[in-house]
């Protein structure tokens, strides 16, 4: 009887339990967030958090206190059908302080999936520890120290006096240094949280962990070399001169990775660029390698590996090994992947040439900067409206840029779209938003779903540099084919005698602990804080360190590339104060020997804080009291965007605020006007070939937009956008239009007002409406 009634508890409890405690595949009604530090101070500090998945939607500020507080740390319980969460299956988040120029938790933007997630009771827990970067999701997690609450060591590197310096948790008693693994060092600790460890000879070529012994446990961590990487003995053992990333011929390929401070480093070879799909986009599962080769240090850090015969259009990643552990990434120097970028692809650039490709040069229209007309173009903008009415399956396409003969008929009235519409205008040079590979568009998903709403992104958060975009080709999954439409669409614009300018955003990486410069040079590439953080002077979460020789090589590696198997005509420099005049002027030399007029220009400003030494600053920042005048330090063949034109002329680009324009002017923006039409030398130039004159760009309201939300009214915002666009195409500097300014562009939004940051707004936004051009004929 005693067993009988024992069981029937033991359903009855194991019942009871599987109604509170379920992985959450039922629907839960609240996410709790849990966020450990270890001074217990929550002032300031907040997450961001946002859906990730079934569709990318915008995020939302949650502010952690010091009043809800458990033995987890600070807690925020978000109401998932009131915050919009109800069909959320993957979240991101951000843990950070204040805005987005402060201090974020290591991690960067990181995601957790709902089938993953324990409820309890109609809630899911996410639990986050200050320096760790594992989320834990369930009891099971936090059992096994996910994340872990532990005494630790919070930071560890070498200084510049190549000692050790460790931030704790907790006091601790001792230590002990290894040297790749061996013990090297041992001592004991003195009182406090900060210690220093002297008196150690070190190699850079190894590594070294620390471990450090607590009360009850102990703690090891990898010591970081970034205040190293800046010393000249690591420069001078470690800078490389020669050619990078696979390099292909019929008979051998070379592979060649930059990893100084790497253990090993291998090379896989595959057949497909995406391990669910082959090239035709067809499912077909690749999830190992068909090969894998070892690589042998050669000279400065770089590991190679030659192999025999023709891999052309192979599939490639490197397996990277750092710190005991190996990373699967792919190569930097990428010039082509498979869809998503999971794999980069060895390249026969020969076989992607379309026909007569070697008979398209850059149009001969420019003899000096200032001849320059600038408009500046989304590729999904021009043909993605019903009104282009050009071949459906090439809207938003690279060969909807090179498609002519479109145009757009009513009321007895044809204009030309498209292509055409551009040579009717009569600029010469069209600027492209970043064409590069970039986060944030699902390239399968747009291939395979005619219907997705996730299509549209400005593209500013770049993983390949010198890989062109997915998702505005025909195939994403066979990466020879983004290359030949892209050569067509470049040739197209080159028979119309108009030049192709590139978007480049080397300023930061899509990813900062997951970029694949950090995995295999941990530090190197990015601004690293005082405490091993990401510096976030893009805002966007990082900064790369163009001053440092290898981050210098790849900018001047990458460009030179891009105009010269692109036949590019110029490259626009996102947030160019994070780069360093030294290297702007490298860039500059280097296109000089391809073409000198080839054009250079940039944002004379940073997004936030950065570490860059003020000085050498190709800008204004933080770190030079936000000086303009750097821009005049450097070549003059390298341009910097006027906004204090652009203020004068319009007011600022967002607001009520108005200008020259409004008739709403005092005497320093009038100065400001004047200065900028006579070329700005009185301001922060050396020469109007620096000068970009401007009054609108894809950034902030449209020039329609801000005019309408400053008090000009429906009759007279003709006049008055014909009027500032006459300003800038006479000023002495290079013209820049942002497309569509010639027929009134908007971008209203469905509730009323305008979009003035449309960076992930549908096309409906974005888009180039060939009616309005009807509309407006009497402005073009």
């Amino acid at each position: 009887m005693k067993k009988i009634i024992l069981f029937l508890l033991t359903v009855m409890l194991t019942s009871v339990l599987a109604l509170s405690i379920t992985y959450a595949s039922e629907r839960p009604n609240t996410l709790v967030v849990h966020y450990f530090r270890y001074d217990g101070n929550y002032t300031g500090y907040n997450m961001w958090l946002w859906q990730n998945e079934p569709t990318g939607l915008d995020g939302k500020q949650f502010n952690f206190n010091n009043t809800n507080v458990d033995e987890y740390g600070a807690y925020y319980e978000v109401d998932l059908e009131a915050e919009g969460y109800n069909e959320t299956t993957k979240w991101g988040i951000i843990i950070k302080q204040g805005a987005w120029d402060g201090y974020r938790e290591p991690g960067g933007d990181r995601f957790f999936e709902l089938s993953d997630t324990e409820l309890v009771n109609g809630k899911i827990h996410a639990y986050f520890v200050q320096a760790d970067t594992r989320i834990g999701l369930s009891s099971a997690d936090l059992a096994n120290n996910i994340p872990d609450y532990r005494p630790n060591i919070l930071f560890v590197a070498f200084n510049a006096q190549r000692n050790i310096v460790v931030d704790l948790t907790h006091p601790a008693s001792s230590y002990k240094v290894f040297e790749n693994n061996i013990e090297v060092k041992s001592g004991n600790f003195t009182t406090g949280l900060r210690q220093t460890i002297a008196d150690l000879n070190i190699d850079l070529t190894k590594t070294y962990d620390l471990e450090v012994t607590f009360a009850d446990s102990t703690a090891r961590k990898t010591v970081s070399l970034q205040n190293l990487y800046d010393t000249p003995e690591f420069e001078n053992a470690f800078t490389y001169d020669g050619q990078l990333g696979a390099i292909y011929s019929k008979d051998e390929t070379t592979f060649r990775l930059w990893a100084p401070v790497s253990q090993a480093v291998a090379v896989n070879v595959y057949n497909q660029g995406h391990p669910q799909y082959n090239r035709q986009g067809q499912p077909s599962e690749e999830t190992n390698p068909v090969s894998t080769h070892d690589m042998t240090r050669i000279e400065n850090g770089v590991w190679e590996v030659k192999l025999s015969g023709d891999y052309a259009s192979k599939y490639y990643t490197f397996d990277v090994t750092n710190n005991n552990v190996t990373n699967e990434v792919t190569d930097p120097y990428s010039y082509s992947t498979g869809a998503n970028g999971l794999r980069s692809m060895i390249v026969d650039f020969a076989s992607t040439d379309p026909l007569y490709w070697d008979f398209s040069t850059r149009p001969n229209t420019i003899q000096t900067f200032t001849d320059y007309i600038i408009w500046e173009l989304h590729v999904r903008d021009l043909t993605t409206h019903s009104s282009w009415n050009g071949t459906e399956s090439s809207r938003g396409k690279f060969l909807g840029l090179a498609e002519s003969g479109t145009t757009y008929s009513a009321n007895g009235t044809t204009v030309t779209t498209g292509l055409d519409h551009i040579e009717e205008l009569g600029v010469n040079a069209v600027h492209l938003l970043p064409i590069f590979d970039f986060g944030y568009i699902d390239e399968v998903e747009v291939f395979k779903n005619p219907n997705t709403e996730n299509v549209f992104n400005w593209g500013y958060m770049p993983y390949h540099f010198n890989t062109l975009e997915g998702s505005y080709s025909t195939n994403p999954f066979d990466g020879n084919v983004r290359i030949y439409e892209f050569k067509q669409a470049v040739q197209a614009f080159h028979q119309k005698d108009i030049r192709v300018i590139m978007d480049v955003v080397y300023n930061h990486t899509g990813e900062s602990e997951g970029s694949n410069f950090h995995k295999i040079v941990p530090g190197y590439f990015h601004r690293l804080n005082a405490n091993g953080g990401f510096q976030n002077g893009s805002g966007t979460g990082n900064e790369t360190a163009s001053e440092r020789s290898m981050v210098r090589k790849f900018m001047v590696d990458s460009t030179v590339f891009l105009a010269e198997e692109y036949k590019l005509s110029g490259f626009r420099f996102d947030l160019m104060s994070l780069h360093d005049i030294e290297t702007m002027n490298a860039i500059r030399e280097a296109l000089n020997k391809i073409d000198p007029t080839i054009i250079l220009y940039g944002e004379p400003w940073a997004a936030a804080d950065t570490l860059i030494d003020g000085d050498i600053a190709a800008g204004m920042t933080n770190t030079n009291d936000w000086d303009r005048t750097q821009v005049g330090k450097m070549d003059s063949g390298v341009g910097a965007f006027n906004d204090l034109y652009r203020n004068a002329l319009k007011g600022t680009p967002d607001g009520a605020e108005g200008g020259f324009v409004q008739g709403a002017m005092d005497f320093n923006k009038m100065q400001d006007l004047r200065n900028g039409i006579k070329g700005a030398t009185e301001q922060f130039t050396n020469s109007p070939l620096q000068n970009i004159v401007y009054g609108e760009a894809h950034d902030n309201l449209t020039l329609h937009d801000k005019l309408r939300s400053s008090g000009v009214t429906i009759n007279e915002v003709k006049h008055a956008q014909v009027q500032s666009n006459a300003i800038v195409l006479t000023s002495m500097g290079i013209p820049f239009l942002h497309a569509g300014t010639e027929f009134l562009r908007s971008k209203p939004l469905q509730n009323g007002g305008y979009d003035h940051n449309s960076y992930e707004s549908p096309d409906s936004v974005n888009q180039l409406r060939w009616d309005r051009k009807l509309e407006y004929n009497d402005v073009f």
